[in-house]
């Protein structure tokens, strides 16, 4: 990063700077000529021109989904099946690579949840997630915390092989790892970006913090009076992450911080990563923008984008999930009230299951499941997919398609290669 890349606010001598912003050098070895950015407190408002017609419609989006507490039971499971593919592409952007199938398998079936593993580690997203978008509904505003990042860290990297520094401490004066740049591979002296110096890592996330915390800021926005919840997600965003707090996982406790807002505004979240995934070369230049120029507005219309399409990836996803309960029951012709046919709801969160699942879920005899499951594996409504503590486990694959297709891409194609791997299976 070179200083003249800078805004004039943050190029200035940290030293010399009566607000506490500016850039610093530091005194340790092999770092003394990079140049790191003390960020100033995300704004109250925004000066430039914002693009008022994305806004609107981005805004209209939102308002065009239920309320959070208005979601029906369709829309429940819709969250309940994105939160797991959010934590599966969210982690994929930053080289953990899992499949939603390791995000969907029920506890039982994946082990003890003990060690470093990337399966384990989307698992342990995934319950999170979840239940900080229930909190965070409950505490609105007040849920933003030191504690909660910490905790939110913490839970996503823990299990996660590949990562660095100590889950939930944030990056410390003297510690391994408290140094960090972005970018630039190999070579400091050619990063894209150099966050927040360790010792001042606290003062500019509680500055973060308090801005998210703000329940006026965030009243007067949803009112159209201030900064609206798209701005919020863009210049909140910008911020965590230009002070990014930990040694590495800080993508991540990031974009899960979009939900949250969401929710704290009443809005179903919608989730972002799978859009960041598929347009990553624009978002890494929106972030620059907003942390090297304070110029948001390229993040804005990012944030914008985001929503409107990934608001119309949910409605398609919605109507072909809750399209296959019927049809599964069309092509099973399974008797009312048999285990089969009471089978099919529960496939819908348990794509991933077994015999002795499938019992305890619908209260049944282990013969009463294992014919149940024989007649959806015949029916081709799930196939045999491998054996977990020599028993076997079977997959709902036309669901699981629909989950694990790239972004915005064809659901009709995704269900006909999941049928054609059913038919495969059975020959």
């Amino acid at each position: 990063m070179h200083r003249e890349e800078l805004n004039e606010k943050l190029r200035q001598d940290y030293k010399n700077s009566s607000s506490l912003v500016g850039v610093k050098k530091l005194d340790l070895p092999g770092w003394e000529n990079i140049f790191f950015v003390v960020p100033p407190p995300p704004p109250r408002n925004i000066k430039a021109k914002l693009p008022y017609e994305l806004l609107a419609e981005a805004i209209k989006t939102l308002n065009a989904l239920p309320r959070y507490n208005q979601m029906s039971e369709i829309d429940k499971l819709i969250n309940y099946l994105f939160v797991r593919r959010e934590v599966v592409q969210s982690s994929r952007l930053e080289g953990t690579w899992s499949t939603i199938d390791h995000a969907l398998t029920p506890g039982e079936l994946s082990g003890k949840d003990a060690g470093r593993d990337a399966h384990q580690a989307v698992r342990s997203y995934a319950r999170l997630l979840e239940g900080l978008v229930e909190q965070a509904f409950r505490q609105k505003e007040k849920i933003y915390s030191e504690k909660l990042i910490c905790k939110i860290h913490k839970e996503i990297v823990e299990k996660d092989p590949n990562s660095n520094g100590i889950p939930g401490r944030l990056r410390t004066p003297g510690e391994i790892g408290s140094v960090v740049t972005i970018g630039g591979l190999n070579r400091k002296e050619e990063s894209i970006y150099n966050p927040a110096p360790p010792e001042d890592v606290k003062r500019c996330l509680d500055d973060v913090l308090k801005w998210l915390a703000d329940e006026k800021l965030s009243q007067q926005g949803d009112a159209g009076a201030g900064l609206s919840l798209p701005v919020r997600l863009a210049v909140g965003h910008s911020h965590f992450e230009a002070v990014h707090p930990f040694t590495d996982g800080n993508g991540r406790t990031g974009r899960a911080l979009w939900p949250l807002q969401m929710v704290t505004s009443g809005n179903m979240p919608l989730y972002l990563s799978g859009y960041v995934e598929i347009k990553k070369e624009d978002y890494t230049k929106a972030l620059e923008n907003a942390q090297k120029k304070l110029n948001y507005i390229p993040m804005i219309e990012f944030i914008c984008h985001a929503i409107i399409e990934s608001a119309l990836e949910v409605e398609k996803s919605k109507n072909a999930i809750e399209s296959l309960e019927t049809q599964w029951q069309n092509r099973g012709k399974f008797k009312d009230k048999s285990a089969a046919k009471r089978s099919l709801k529960i496939l819908l969160q348990y794509p991933i299951i077994s015999s002795s699942i499938l019992k305890e879920k619908l209260q049944i005899s282990g013969p009463a499941s294992t014919n149940a499951i024989n007649q959806l594996v015949e029916k081709k409504i799930i196939r045999h997919r491998e054996f977990e503590n020599r028993k076997p486990i079977y997959a709902a694959e036309e669901l699981i398609h629909i989950l694990s297709r790239p972004f915005g891409s064809d659901i009709d194609l995704a269900l006909l290669k999941a049928r054609k791997l059913m038919e495969y299976n059975d020959q």
